[in-house]
């Protein structure tokens, strides 16, 4: 049979191939390779400088910081889901990944912190170790969502 042949499908094969193309097209890109580090460096800037606040006394400050990181992280989003890299809704069997992914930052930030405290480690030292941890972890989840992304597109 030669290549310029046309291939005779059965309708339902046709079908299911055009769903999968469909979902393919429709489903997000690779993040782009400096989504994780960019994030990375903003947690980590952030939790050195609520750190440096509470440490120096300048509580206040902690809001204003919690708004730029808001800005920040907010326009990286928004770079990298106009490059096409971020999921635009939940689909289904996403919801548990994205929650397991959200509380291993949170864990990491802890632990962080924790480490820290125990190492007597003060305020500056317990923030920027929440903030180096948690990006790192973000990171690393966020590495790990897309590839669960891009699985479960290929499994439809």
């Amino acid at each position: 049979m030669s290549s310029s042949e046309p291939v005779h499908l059965p309708a339902a094969e046709a079908l299911r191939l055009v769903e999968r193309a469909k979902a393919a097209a429709q489903g997000p890109g690779r993040l782009p390779s400096w989504y994780g580090p960019a994030f990375a460096v903003a947690f980590a800037v952030y939790g050195t400088a609520l750190g440096q606040a509470i440490g120096a006394g300048v509580s206040w400050l902690s809001g204003v910081f919690g708004v730029a990181f808001a800005v920040l992280t907010g326009s990286l989003a928004a770079v990298a889901n106009r490059s096409g890299g971020i999921v635009r809704r939940m689909s289904p069997g996403l919801g548990r990944p994205v929650v397991l992914a959200v509380l291993q930052v949170l864990a990491a930030a802890l632990a962080g912190l924790l480490l820290a405290w125990a190492a007597g480690g003060g305020a500056r030292w317990m923030g920027a170790a929440a903030g180096v941890a948690a990006g790192a972890a973000f990171w690393a989840a966020s590495r790990w969502l897309n590839t669960h992304v891009r699985r479960l597109l290929e499994e439809r």
